[in-house]
């Protein structure tokens, strides 16, 4: 049994690492952190199977419309797609449940860069009182109360623990969720109006 994994990192929102490793998957990520990136990789996915080059090849191919480099792993998808098509598979999840970091300097520097990376309404010019709609139903809607939080269901919360919550309700088996790639507002998602102000 190899392993396919689906890697994030914080210095490169928007991005997904999808491999293989026929080895330790912590062992894998700590000589990917060698390469030269800024900040450890997160592991969001990973699941032993028994073809880990043709499960790969085909995530590989399932999402070539969103790679960034053909020569290269990294894809411009949300994590959770990715992972909802490994489960396919029918492999056994292998997700470690720890961050694999080595030192302290490097867990400063992730927290770091995740609050750089925090959403914000007022960054992409969206003010309170917009309602916005769930991607996947529409008809499920939240209400924006400040720089980062909205009204759903009566309740104060954040756009990814409102977006897990109807997620799950559809059925899917998730346990993180990228809220502003689920919530849209005038048809396009936040994450993809977070990308247009860049």
């Amino acid at each position: 049994m190899s392993t396919v994994y689906v890697l994030t990192n914080e210095a490169m929102p928007g991005l997904v690492k999808v491999g293989k490793t026929s080895g330790p998957l912590e062992k894998r990520m700590r000589e990917l952190y060698k390469t030269g990136v800024p900040i450890p990789f997160s592991c969001f996915y990973a699941v032993d199977v028994h073809d880990a080059d043709f499960v790969e090849r085909k995530i590989h191919e399932a999402f070539d419309d969103v790679r960034l480099n053909e020569s290269r792993e990294f894809f411009t998808i949300a994590p959770e797609k990715v992972k909802a098509a490994l489960e396919i598979t029918g492999g056994k999840e292998v997700t470690p449940s720890e961050e694999i970091i080595e030192t302290e300097t490097d867990l400063v520097a992730i927290e770091k860069q995740r609050n750089r990376n925090r959403f914000n309404f007022s960054k992409i010019g969206i003010e309170a009182g917009t309602i916005l709609e769930f991607k996947k139903k529409p008809s499920e809607t939240c209400k924006v109360l400040d720089d980062d939080q909205v009204l759903f269901r009566d309740e104060a919360t954040s756009l990814s623990k409102s977006a897990l919550t109807l997620i799950q309700e559809l059925g899917y088996n998730w346990d993180k969720i990228a809220g502003p790639q689920f919530w849209s507002y005038k048809g396009k998602t936040l994450y993809e109006l977070s990308n247009e102000r860049q």
